[in-house]
């Protein structure tokens, strides 16, 4: 895995952990929820982008 394929995966780590949390104070699942798909698309870029 490379330098910025790591970052990527730790941002999005720290992304989702943070709006988890919004999600489990505020009782409204809807942070967490539309988190997953902009995460799940920026990690999908990172390791599609280096194939070529």
């Amino acid at each position: 895995m490379k330098r910025y394929q790591g970052r990527s995966v730790y941002i999005s780590i720290v992304a989702l952990a943070f709006f988890l949390v919004l999600s489990l104070l505020t009782h409204q699942w809807g942070f967490f929820l539309w988190s997953l798909l902009p995460v799940f698309i920026v990690l999908m870029t990172t390791f599609s982008a280096d194939e070529n």
